[in-house]
């Protein structure tokens, strides 16, 4: 008989789910996809520039404007720039506006090296983007209903896995 309430529900499902290696499974899949994506590398980017910048002093504020930053929220050690910016529209692998990992796209067209201009570390927390790719988030998805369609029926999906 199935559960009657929401959390009868979810410990019936987190039962099950512990008996498996079904969700450490599907974390490895998306560690590997923010990986692939260059996500880890501008996270551990950001934070780096903000220490060396100064603008953050300890791990947890480190940890609050790496969150803010990847939540799309303003936070004072991203600057004013970011704030704006960043609620822009975004595309997938962590590229904006033409932008993707701090260069303009077109660069590599006007024979332009990236050695050339200077780097500048207050640009690069502005700029840079760490908000989890949409193709990342498509698959985390993709991956907790393929583990849920085994436990549950899913009501917004046929029983072939197509949306109703």
């Amino acid at each position: 008989m199935p559960s009657s309430t929401p959390d009868a529900l979810e410990s019936d499902l987190l039962t099950k789910l512990s008996a498996t290696s079904a969700l450490e499974d599907l974390q490895e899949s998306l560690l590997g996809a923010l990986h692939r994506t260059g996500w880890t590398e501008r996270v551990t980017g950001l934070a780096t520039e903000l220490l060396r910048a100064g603008r953050c002093e300890s791990f947890d504020d480190v940890m609050a404007a790496v969150v803010a930053s990847a939540e799309g929220r303003s936070h004072p050690a991203l600057g004013s720039k970011h704030s704006t910016e960043q609620n822009g529209d975004a595309t997938t692998n962590g590229a904006k506006e033409g932008k993707a990992n701090g260069t303009k796209k077109g660069d590599s067209d006007k024979k332009k090296n990236v050695d050339d201009t200077p780097y500048d570390p207050s640009r690069y927390i502005e700029d840079v983007d760490v908000r989890i790719p949409d193709s990342v988030v498509d698959e985390g998805v993709r991956g907790l209903k393929d583990i849920l369609r085994d436990m549950v029926d899913l009501e917004d999906e046929a029983p072939n896995g197509d949306k109703k």
